[in-house]
């Protein structure tokens, strides 16, 4: 069930994409780009959408709904974490008590070499 709609995800996707990377976008022409009249178009409102217009809106609610499918899916088939399998870290040698206990190291204090001269 789980491969069957990843395989149908993945048409999705593929689908989606090509439909966004055909539709024409509003303003895309080069007048619009220079600053002529035409680009005033950009902000006007089309209240009917074209056949990619609705198609792309059909898609993108069909590839959210397939997406929260298979998360639900996918989380109630495994209950166990990634690191369910892992071995604990072992605790540090040295905890924060004994740390401020011990004495800090000695500065060394440098020495110069002596002139040969």
């Amino acid at each position: 069930m789980i491969d069957g709609l990843i395989i149908f995800h993945v048409i999705v996707c593929i689908l989606l994409t090509i439909t966004v990377l055909v539709q024409f976008g509003k303003g895309a022409e080069a007048g619009a780009m220079m600053g002529s009249g035409s680009s005033q178009a950009i902000f006007t409102s089309n209240s009917k959408g074209n056949f990619f217009t609705k198609l792309t809106t059909v898609l993108a609610i069909t590839f959210m709904v397939n997406s929260v499918t298979l998360t639900i899916m996918t989380s109630k088939e495994s209950k166990e974490s990634l690191f369910d399998g892992e071995t604990p870290i072992a605790a540090p040698l040295n905890s924060d008590a004994e740390q401020s206990a011990m004495p800090a190291p000695a500065a060394k204090e440098a020495t110069k070499p002596a002139d040969t001269k």
